[in-house]
């Protein structure tokens, strides 16, 4: 059942988020509360504060948020828009088209991780030119964290689950690592861009063995900018190609 204080909150993260993006209209949605599940969060290693859905037959989006959300305040909105972001490319790039939903995973993980860190910085809108430190700290659910903390979590947490002897438990699983390997170089693009002191200096061979060197070599080239439609097709038609051939390879079905 959903609060008074829970709807509120989510309906005012999206007025904000359309401020941010400088949009007038958004995609309708059905709003659902849900629990977190720790049974869910030991077996895989993962769970969320919020879920955005598509249906792909009939366009139509449904957000799940944890329903205590609205108990983090301003901590909490870089997590709503995330999600909304998810929202607006599954209407923008996916338009019902079933292999376009696979391909865009990666690029909607990136977008939303480039959107909510931009957000967590204390940016007017999506397109001002900030500067920060990498030391610098930001507001998270878990408390303050240094930039560098945070852009560092998705990837850390991609090769704990790599490195795990049941890997990948199952399709979700995999996925899951691939949608966190997007999240990394979505907050990394940010730091790349506007950060004075990054040193892009990180060890992600084990990131390699799953997804090859030579494609971890492409992604650190690529991934560092805002995306156009050329940039969304290509990187679009790589993902297309990737997480099938790691399904085949790991014989998940």
């Amino acid at each position: 059942m959903k609060s008074d204080s829970f709807i509120q909150f989510v309906r005012e993260c999206e007025e904000s988020y359309k401020q941010f993006l400088n949009i007038s209209n958004f995609p309708k949605y059905e709003l659902v509360s849900k629990e977190i599940t720790v049974e869910k969060s030991e077996k895989c290693g993962f769970d969320s504060w919020a879920t955005a859905f598509y249906d792909i037959p009939t366009g139509k989006h449904r957000l799940e948020v944890w329903s205590g959300i609205h108990t983090f305040g301003e901590d909490g909105k870089y997590i709503i828009f995330h999600e909304l972001t998810h929202i607006l490319d599954d209407e923008n790039i996916v338009q019902r088209d079933k292999i376009k939903y696979l391909a865009n995973h990666g690029f909607t993980e990136y977008h939303a991780s480039q959107i909510e860190l931009m957000q967590m910085l204390g940016a007017k809108n999506v397109r001002q030119q900030i500067t920060f430190s990498m030391n610098d700290s930001i507001k998270t659910v878990g408390g303050e964290k240094s930039v560098k903390e945070f852009v560092d979590m998705p990837r850390l947490l991609a090769i704990e689950l790599i490195s795990r002897k049941d890997f990948p438990a199952d399709i979700e699983t995999m996925k899951v690592t691939m949608g966190l390997i997007f999240n990394y170089y979505g907050r990394r693009s940010i730091c790349k861009m506007f950060a004075h002191d990054y040193q892009d200096n990180e060890d992600n061979s084990i990131i390699a063995k799953l997804i090859y060197p030579q494609t971890v070599e492409l992604l650190d080239k690529f991934m560092v900018s805002w995306f156009d439609d050329s940039k969304v097709t290509f990187i679009n038609s790589l993902y297309q190609r990737m997480l099938p051939s790691l399904c085949v390879k790991y014989n998940l079905k």
